[in-house]
């Protein structure tokens, strides 16, 4: 038997946040076989910014529930004191999230597995993708541009030889959500070809809804990050017709014509009754990592150390690819897909970067100067 507890959060930007990675993982566990001997045990912890909250569910779930394995939701910053009980008590704990902020210490806590969708990975491939379609204004919302992601894909494009022309930040509220900036820009600058655009959910959708409305930007390059490439937007908000090419590096689609993403597609349908996403997807593949753990349990016996020693020399092959722990920051490392969206906004692979092991190692050792500022809480949580 195994008994795992996880901090789940809360977002008014995406309310199923919590069960679609609740829900992929549970999947996981039924299709390995294992559901009835896991144990998974549940709290809320909301946007994860309630630092006293976040360690008093921890506490719960070590004490009280006996926990062998804690898995968070949550971003790093806020989750030093609970990383600092678990390695006092030698228990493993899953760090998750989309993976959208820089990690701002690369000494990794010997019991703690990042598990992250590498967003600034992505992101940062993405922008040197774009560097090479000439100018670009770069666009994203009030609460998408303070995150890592955006200097991930912007420096990566200057860097590589890229023109910044402008800066679109928009509103965060739909109610107050336009384009009459960047609409004028693209007037004034018919010969700017690209734009690098990070949004997600509702604001993610509204922004192309409108954007397919304006007459210039037929045509253009969008360069998008992982969040507006999401398959969910047309089904959730409403039809999507882009006039231009919009495409991105993305940790996972569901055209990936693989077996064990059939696998996953097919089973989380099985179980929740709906269509598989990114988020249930994220979940599963933490399913397949308990399961993986479940199975070896008398090497480790559930010692934190031990653990993470043991996933050194381990792939597990998921619905994006073989997965792999980076042993120098204890990150998950995975392949990063380009897609491109149809005038359907239906995505399809172009290309695939299947060893992102270089991308992370600059991102995690660059030097970063000046000062910088961002929410503190985790990404899509708000």
């Amino acid at each position: 038997m195994m008994k795992a507890g996880l901090l789940l959060p809360g977002s008014t930007m995406l309310p199923l946040i919590r069960y679609d990675f609740l829900q992929g993982l549970q999947a996981a566990l039924q299709y390995a076989g294992i559901d009835k001997e896991v144990t998974l045990v549940t709290a809320n912890i909301n946007f994860g910014i309630n630092q006293e909250q976040v360690r008093a569910e921890a506490e719960k779930m070590f004490f009280q529930e006996q926990a062998d394995i804690l898995i968070v939701y949550g971003d790093q910053p806020e989750l030093s004191a609970i990383q600092q009980l678990a390695l006092s008590l030698n228990k493993l704990v899953i760090i998750v999230n989309n993976g959208a902020k820089y990690q701002e210490d690369i000494a990794p806590n010997p019991v703690a597995l990042y598990h992250t969708l590498q967003n600034v990975v992505q992101c940062r491939l993405t922008g040197i993708h774009a560097a090479a379609h000439g100018a670009a204004g770069v666009c994203t919302s009030f609460y998408d541009g303070g995150y890592s992601h955006v200097h991930a894909m912007s420096q990566a494009y200057a860097d590589h030889g890229g023109k910044v022309m402008f800066n679109f930040v928009s509103d965060y509220k739909v109610k107050d959500f336009h384009l009459q900036q960047l609409q004028a820009f693209l007037q004034t600058n018919p010969d700017t070809p690209s734009l690098l655009t990070l949004f997600n959910g509702d604001l993610a959708w509204h922004f192309l809804h409108r954007l397919q409305q304006l007459p210039e930007a037929a045509g253009k390059n969008i360069f998008a990050s992982p969040m507006l490439l999401d398959e969910t937007l047309a089904p959730v908000y409403g039809e999507l017709n882009p006039h231009f090419r919009i495409g991105g590096y993305v940790p996972w689609t569901r055209t990936l014509d693989t077996e064990e993403n059939k696998q996953f597609l097919q089973n989380f349908r099985s179980f929740a009754k709906r269509e598989g996403g990114v988020l249930s997807m994220h979940g599963w593949e933490n399913g397949l990592l308990l399961a993986h753990l479940f199975h070896n349990a008398p090497s480790h016996e559930f010692n934190g150390r031990k653990i993470v020693q043991l996933l050194r020399d381990i792939a597990i092959n998921s619905p994006r690819g073989p997965i792999s722990m980076d042993n120098n920051t204890h990150h998950i490392i995975a392949p990063a897909w380009y897609v491109q969206a149809d005038p359907n906004f239906q995505l399809s692979v172009v290309t695939c970067v299947s060893q992102t092991d270089d991308v992370w190692k600059y991102i995690a050792e660059e030097k970063r100067t000046g000062i910088s500022s961002g929410w503190i809480n985790t990404y899509l949580c708000a």
